[in-house]
């Protein structure tokens, strides 16, 4: 079962209309955790996805968290194994070249949901082609990216910081306690947090 987000300590359930977001963080302070378990929150909302994710940590994150439901995942490590029925597909860990191949030719693009995590390891290639899509999250730590300041002027409907970056936020970061982030949106903002 997908971990429960708390905002302000009550059960927030995200949605679609918070994407495009950015999720910035340092090491070792809940982003990692609160970025999959954002996703697996959409996932079991019947949203269809594309994660590409520097580490397989993050996939066996994912995995854990949506137990039962294996069935509806395909794992990639060409283009020959993608298969647009399945409703999550997951490139294989640090693949740049697939998920540049599957982002030109995947043909329900469109109507899936896209993680990069770990932005920061990548290419600007790949953050190139993240930005021009709407349905996608950008996890990862900004200040390390390189192409920061093309991340930081897209427009996104929420924004989540674990860490304060250097690089300018469209508010002021409060004093927040370990594996805790601050969420800014339109609709919403506070204090968020994964309950364990």
């Amino acid at each position: 079962m997908a971990s429960e987000i708390l905002l302000n300590n009550e059960i927030y359930y995200p949605s679609i209309e918070d994407l495009p977001c950015l999720i910035t963080y340092g090491e070792k302070v809940g982003g990692s955790h609160f970025s999959i378990s954002l996703v697996a929150n959409l996932f079991f909302q019947g949203f269809k996805i594309l994660i590409l994710t520097a580490y397989p940590m993050a996939r066996d994150n994912f995995l854990e968290q949506i137990k039962g439901q294996e069935a509806k995942v395909v794992y990639a490590t060409n283009e020959a194994e993608i298969d647009s029925k399945a409703q999550v597909i997951i490139l294989e860990s640090g693949n740049e070249q697939l998920y540049l191949r599957v982002v030109e030719n995947l043909n329900d693009l469109s109507e899936r949901i896209v993680l990069i995590k770990n932005m920061e390891v990548f290419s600007e290639a790949v953050l190139y082609s993240c930005l021009k899509l709407e349905k996608v999250i950008l996890s990862g730590d900004i200040d390390r990216c390189l192409a920061k300041e093309k991340i930081i002027t897209k427009s996104y409907n929420s924004i989540v910081a674990f860490t304060k970056p250097v690089m300018m936020l469209p508010f002021e970061l409060p004093v927040l306690e370990k594996y805790s982030g601050y969420l800014w949106s339109y609709k919403n903002k506070g204090i968020v947090t994964v309950k364990i």
